[in-house]
């Protein structure tokens, strides 16, 4: 939709085009954006992307409000057209149906929910998300990679430093998983957290018996229990979570098919939130990042 403003938050003119190195509008057309005709508004819209080469600025925003993300999100879960990451560099899940696979998608509110075998899915989609793309001008929306970020003034996910207990998982997307142990194995990480849910067994011992401990100190201790249970990994963003149930593949091993989740303490050190080359606004959280089958 036009009427959406493209602005990403960062506001600074360029001196040599006088273009916003944020969204590529001048000057006037960011004062006047509220009061001028929806075509005047759509005439921008369509001149931002080579404003944008012309800036060699990679992060714009899509003219989508929340109804747009949600139709897109809905969409593209029905078809399977693609792969849902969120997490961090080194620590994320793939929300992505095994070939052949159903995949069951519902709305609730402002809510979209997908479940397909071995994950589940649900992000809050409101006026506080935007649809961001860095790629370049020429590549089809059926081929761009889509960040949905969050405006920081909507909150983060409650991380701990350590690994913690977080009591009974009443947010599980399953009613049966909600009286199960969540356990946040302490990253620190602002953008994300990841977490395993788990009931009574050697994996929830395991991990009671690593409490207040950091990652990755903890994980000789918690990691051979977690690789024979392959309990439910959670990960939370501001956007929402995505949770995943498949086989935890040793190391070295091979990911399987389909949903699957990734911790690598070596990526984790970079302190990346988005791969290179993805570098967010400062007025945002990344959410989830969109991945288009090839």
């Amino acid at each position: 939709m036009t009427d959406v403003s493209p602005c990403v938050g960062l506001c600074k003119l360029d001196d040599a085009t006088g273009y916003c190195l944020g969204c590529a509008r001048t000057g006037d057309e960011i004062a006047g954006w509220g009061s001028v005709p929806g075509a005047h508004r759509a005439a921008v819209w369509a001149a931002l992307p080579d404003r944008f080469e012309n800036l060699g600025v990679t992060c714009r925003r899509l003219p989508w409000d929340a109804g747009d993300i949600r139709s897109f999100l809905v969409d593209r879960l029905r078809r399977g057209a693609g792969t849902w990451v969120a997490g961090v560099v080194g620590a994320v899940a793939e929300f992505t149906p095994v070939a052949g696979a159903d995949v069951e998608v519902a709305l609730s509110g402002e809510s979209v929910i997908a479940r397909t075998q071995g994950a589940a899915l649900r992000f809050v989609i409101n006026d506080d998300v935007r649809a961001l793309t860095f790629e370049r001008n020429d590549v089809p929306l059926a081929r761009s990679r889509i960040v949905l970020a969050v405006k920081r003034e909507r909150g983060r996910p409650d991380c701990a430093p350590v690994l913690t207990e977080l009591g009974p998982d009443r947010g599980a997307i399953a009613p049966e998983k909600q009286g199960e142990r969540l356990f946040d194995l302490g990253l620190g990480r602002k953008e994300a957290r990841f977490c395993v849910r788990v009931g009574p067994g050697r994996a929830q011992e395991a991990l009671r018996q690593s409490l207040g401990v950091s990652f990755p100190e903890s994980l000789p201790g918690i990691g051979p229990a977690l690789l024979a249970e392959s309990p439910w990994r959670v990960i939370e963003t501001a956007l929402g979570r995505i949770e995943v149930g498949t086989p935890i593949p040793p190391p070295g091993g091979v990911s399987p098919a389909g949903p699957h989740t990734h911790l690598l303490p070596d990526h984790l050190a970079t302190g990346r939130a988005l791969p290179a080359g993805f570098d967010l606004p400062r007025a945002y959280l990344p959410g989830a990042m969109f991945y288009p089958a090839t």
